[in-house]
């Protein structure tokens, strides 16, 4: 996926503890872990409910849902 200017400022960066004070409060959010495989399996930390994607899969589609959080670590 080519990036864009437009697509750079829709983007928005968030730092962990704001996501985990939203899940707790029970905010509706799609959380993607788009780590390498190696990472994600070396890694003791995952976020319960996260999708595993591919990184170099990752793209942006029209009909993505724009009325919750979507955060792709």
């Amino acid at each position: 996926m080519a990036t864009t200017k437009e697509t750079q400022a829709r983007v928005a960066r968030m730092r962990a503890e704001d996501l985990r004070r939203r899940l707790e409060a029970g905010e509706p959010a799609t959380v993607l872990d788009a780590r390498a495989p190696q990472a994600w399996e070396a890694s003791g930390e995952k976020i319960r409910g996260a999708i595993r994607i591919d990184p170099h899969d990752l793209h942006i589609a029209s009909g993505w849902p724009r009325d919750r959080l979507t955060v792709v670590y």
